[in-house]
Order: C-alpha cells, then sequence, then structure tokens
C-alpha cells in the first residue's frame, strides 16, 4: 500500500531550514507542508551537501495548536544513511507505527567537519483510521466484503518468548521506568499490533524493558501493554535513573528565553567506560539578560537510534549577546568503533555533534555485527558469543526449554539460518542448546556463516 496524500490545503508552506547555504541541496519535495499522509510510502527529496557522512528522517509530535511540546526530542524515523540522493527516494516510511495525529518531519545531515544540517516539513497530519475507512467503503462498492486474504499468524501458538504490544494507541518507549517527557527521553515508540521483546522488569515489576525490531531498547508501563508468552522468568533490571527536572526559563511577561546551545567541544578522547566531559556554548540572542536556566545532553548511537547517555546541566543569567560554557561529564559503554552524536537542547533549540567512540577499556564489542546468511561449523576458539539473557531451545525455532540469564562468553559450535533467523548453537549445561542471533549481545572472532 503506498503513501496516500489525500488533503492539501491552500496556505503557504510552513518550511525551516535550519542551517544555511545549503537550501538546493537538503530539502523535503515530498510529502509537503499542510499534508494528510497514511500507509507506507516514500519520502522524496535530495541529501547531498558538500562533505556529507549521512544523513537521516525524524519526527516529533506536535501539540493541536501546532506548535512543538516543551523540550519534545526528536526520534529517529530512519538509520543513518550514507548514500547520498539527489531528486529521489530519501527513504520508506510505515506511518502506521505511530499514532494518529500532527507531526514535524525533519531531514538532518552530518559532514565532515561536525556541522549539523536541519530541513523540517511541518505540519503532517497522520491518519491511518480515514485509509482503513476508504478502504472499507471501495470494498464495499465493489462487492468485496469478507474476500479479504487473512495472513497468516506470525506468532507461532508454541513460542513462549515474552513479548508485549500496545493495548490501545502508540506507547512511548522511555529512558527509565516513570512517565515523564522532562525527565525521561522518550527514545521510540512501538505501534499497535506491533510486539517488542521483553528483556527485563523493574524491581517493583510495574514496567518492561523492551527491545524493538529495530535494536531500540527502553522501558513501557505494564498498565497500557497486553503481554503474551512466560514472562514468569523475566529478570530485574534496575533502570537508569531519572533525569532532574529541568528548569525552563521564561522573561517577565511569559515570552521564552532566548538564550540557544551554539557550539559543542569534546574535551580529550571520548572513549568507550570512561567519562569524557563536554563543553557546550549557549549564547544569549536577545536584547534583555535571560533568566538562569538548565539543558539537557544526549548521546546517541547513530546506527541504531539508541540513546546512550542523558544529563542535565544549570545555566546562571546570562547578558544581552553574551555567552556561557557548560561542561557535562558524559561516560557511555556500548557501541564502541561506531559513530555517536551528542545533542543538547534548551528552550526547544538545540545543537549536535558527532564523533566515533574509541575503545578505552571495554573487553568487546557491544553491537552485535549481523553475520550474513548461511551454515557452517565452528572450529575450537573461532566464535564465541556474549550473551546476558536468553530463552534457549533444543532446536532452532524450538519452544524455548531454559532461560539463560547470567552475562558470560559461550563457544559457538555452529550456525545456520532458520526462518529468516540466524541460530547458534551452544553448549551449555552439558546439553546441546540453540538460540537466536538478536539474543547475542556481542561477537568474538568470526561468527559469520
Amino acid at each position: 500500500m503506498l503513501l496516500v496524500v489525500l488533503l492539501t490545503l491552500t496556505s503557504g508552506h510552513i518550511l525551516a531550514q535550519e542551517g544555511s547555504g545549503h537550501t538546493d541541496t537538503l530539502v523535503i519535495t515530498w510529502p509537503p507542508p499542510v499534508t494528510e499522509v497514511w500507509g507506507v510510502g516514500d519520502v522524496l527529496g535530495t541529501a547531498n551537501i558538500t562533505n556529507m557522512v549521512y544523513f537521516y528522517l525524524e519526527y516529533k509530535p506536535l501539540n493541536d495548536d501546532l506548535s512543538e511540546p516543551e523540550n519534545a526530542p526528536w526520534l529517529p524515523a530512519t538509520l543513518a544513511l550514507r548514500e547520498p540522493v539527489t531528486d529521489g527516494v530519501l527513504a520508506t516510511l510505515d506511518t502506521t507505527r505511530v499514532a494518529d495525529g500532527l507531526y514535524a518531519l525533519r531531514l538532518t545531515a552530518a559532514t565532515t567537519d561536525n556541522q549539523t544540517y536541519h530541513y523540517v516539513v511541518t505540519p503532517i497530519r497522520v491518519d491511518n483510521a480515514r485509509f482503513e475507512a476508504v478502504i472499507a467503503r471501495i470494498r464495499a462498492e465493489a462487492g468485496l466484503e469478507g474476500t479479504a486474504t487473512q495472513l497468516p499468524d506470525m506468532v507461532p501458538v508454541e513460542d513462549t518468548t515474552p513479548r508485549v504490544t500496545p493495548s490501545g494507541t502508540a506507547l512511548n518507549i522511555r529512558r527509565c521506568d516513570i512517565v515523564d517527557n522532562d525527565r525521561c527521553p522518550i527514545v521510540a515508540q512501538l505501534a499497535p499490533g506491533i510486539f517488542a521483546e521483553i528483556t527485563g522488569r523493574n524491581p517493583a515489576n510495574t514496567f518492561y524493558q523492551v527491545r524493538l525490531a529495530s535494536g531500540v531498547s527502553g522501558w513501557a508501563s505494564r498498565t497500557v501493554l497486553t503481554e503474551s508468552g512466560e514472562t514468569g522468568r523475566v529478570p530485574v533490571v534496575n533502570p537508569p535513573a531519572p533525569l532532574p527536572v529541568p528548569v525552563q526559563p521564561i522573561l517577565p511577561g511569559g515570552v521564552a528565553s532566548s538564550v540557544a546551545p551554539n557550539g559543542m567541544a569534546i574535551q580529550g578522547a571520548a572513549v568507550c567506560n570512561q567519562t569524557f566531559n563536554v563543553q557546550i556554548n549557549l549564547a544569549n540572542t536577545g536584547s534583555t539578560v535571560s533568566p538562569a536556566g538548565s539543558l539537557t545532553l544526549q548521546d546517541t548511537n547513530i546506527s541504531t537510534g539508541t540513546v546512550t547517555f542523558s544529563g542535565t546541566a544549570s545555566y546562571p543569567a546570562i547578558a544581552p549577546s553574551g555567552n556561557f560554557v557548560v561542561v557535562v561529564p558524559v561516560t557511555t559503554s556500548v557501541y564502541y568503533g561506531e559513530q555517536h552524536q551528542l545533542r543538547a537542547f534548551t528552550n526547544s533549540r538545540e545543537f549536535a555533534i558527532t564523533y566515533t567512540l574509541g575503545q578505552g577499556n571495554c573487553a568487546s564489542a557491544p553491537t552485535p555485527v549481523q553475520p550474513v546468511r548461511g551454515q557452517r561449523n565452528f572450529a575450537s576458539g573461532e566464535c564465541t558469543l556474549v550473551i546476558s539473557s536468553a530463552g534457549l531451545s533444543a532446536t532452532p525455532e524450538g519452544q524455548v526449554t531454559f532461560v539463560l540469564d547470567q552475562t558470560g562468553s559461550y563457544p559457538a559450535l555452529q550456525v545456520l539460518s532458520a526462518g529468516g533467523v540466524l541460530w547458534y548453537q551452544i553448549s551449555y549445561a552439558d546439553s546441546l542448546a540453540w538460540l537466536p542471533s538478536p539474543n547475542v549481545t556481542s561477537y568474538q572472532g568470526n561468527c559469520n556463516p
């Protein structure tokens, strides 16, 4: 089903380009502003700025009055894409993965000199409910009621893997286990009808840690989820602490602060599992003294969209045209050897840079490099799997008979493809067992089939 535009109102195009000098090389040409979309379809445009390292698409829900929610982050719609596009398809998006409503769509590109440029299209209305009603009317007029081909059940009855799906509308997946937009950043959304694997629960057993098909992990309240599979063996995981409530500086008369981040630098080397300082320059672009406030800094792994660090810092009142440098200590222990993005935002304004996280004292890569398809038996010591928590079965695609819940390294005996997924055989508790590749934390050695 292609993305369909139902309505384009007669009004000015509300386009916002952040950055300068790239109006012809960074642009979304479809969909235009004030557009209603549904289903699956292509986003068209150009992403081909000079010295571009990668680009990606992001989205942000809007309020009913078309304003942006206070300090709401941009959510990744795609992974980082490295091939330039000129007057072509930027990405294919599935609008059924988000709740119906108003959104802004942003095209972001980063360059080798650590500059980030944006092109924003807003507003766009997602209305999949209307799409379903139109299709139902067309089928009724054509006399096709009851002839639709039923899709096969994608979850085998015997599969006991613990999973969740939203009970109602799309669900925000958060960094920590309280419902607070300021203190717990939203890292992804889980759409109705889409399942996510349960990987942990908080000590109070009120929130689940879930992993989406994209690889993004976060926390979701059990009160708005429908559970399936064996949830009794889900291990207890301590969620990250919530952020301090940020101070929202407001000038006299209710005018928003004119403080904005306009520069960022990493002091020393950014390496895995070692704290490094990030300097953010804040500028008062207004004509009056700005009040004191706070900013939020997030570190995101570009290949997966996973938020690996979040922190806040305070800043004092700043004189007109003045500057103040905030220093935030950052520690991240995952995805070394890969590109990360640091984003600082305050007063609905942001600034970002990219960097590559060094290995430091991290012993093994935490990001699984997905092996290619095939089948293979491994020699002794040729492939080792690092596993944190996984269900084990006697055969590939078989019923889970044991849950491994302690982190350890296990030599792989063989690998084969079954059901479109790679399965690895290991020896555990004097028995042979199988686990799927999504449950592998990292690989050591040559683990390709």
